[in-house]
């Protein structure tokens, strides 16, 4: 039996490599659950194991390209789950629905004319209540990641003492007197012109 590889590096979406080089890539299909793991096993198409070691907050996205420690190539495909798909020719009920799902932090994917989200009862009563109707089934799930990265479902409270150290540490950072070279001043609080 061949020893477990190791994966660390991932090329988002096999960006610079050759169409040839792509498609000696190992496809591995995983739910989105496994895509938003940073550390996880899995066993390939050729019978090896693979243990991935990921950068924490990265998101596995359809046709990322990771590399093992043997230069083996995987090529990612999100798999067929159970999903919800909330669909609807309303532009502006869309985007209604769309709001309330985002103000709750959970992960959506946007397509044209569709929302898709996983399956919660809670949510799918809220879209009811929309006027739009939550049809289950079974379908890649590839939400967005937003901004920020990551597409993990949390509350702010789970966030906050987070968010309130990074911001300490960017305004002490803001704050903090530096030395500019001759002829040059800077001044705080939003003003940052340079002066000669």
């Amino acid at each position: 039996m061949s020893e477990p590889i190791r994966i660390e590096k991932i090329i988002p979406k096999g960006k610079g490599l050759a169409k040839a080089v792509l498609a000696r890539a190992l496809e591995l299909k995983l739910p989105f659950e496994m895509r938003n793991k940073s550390r996880f096993s899995e066993k390939l198409s050729d019978g090896r194991e693979a243990h991935f070691f990921l950068p924490r907050g990265h998101v596995l996205s359809t046709n990322d390209i990771l590399i093992g420690n043997d230069g083996s190539m995987i090529r990612i495909a999100a798999a067929d789950q159970e999903i919800v798909t909330i669909a609807s020719s309303d532009a502006h009920q869309l985007m209604r629905a769309a709001y309330h799902l985002g103000n709750r932090h959970i992960p959506v994917q946007i397509g044209q004319g569709f929302l898709r989200i996983e399956p919660d009862s809670v949510l799918e009563g809220m879209i009811q209540q929309l006027g739009l109707q939550a049809k289950h089934g079974l379908s890649p799930f590839e939400p967005e990641t937003g901004a920020y990265g990551g597409g993990h479902r949390h509350s702010h409270a789970e966030t906050f003492d987070s968010d309130y150290a990074l911001a300490q540490k960017v305004y002490t950072e803001y704050e903090k007197p530096h030395v500019h070279g001759p002829g040059c001043s800077h001044h705080h609080h939003g003003d940052h012109g340079h002066s000669a």
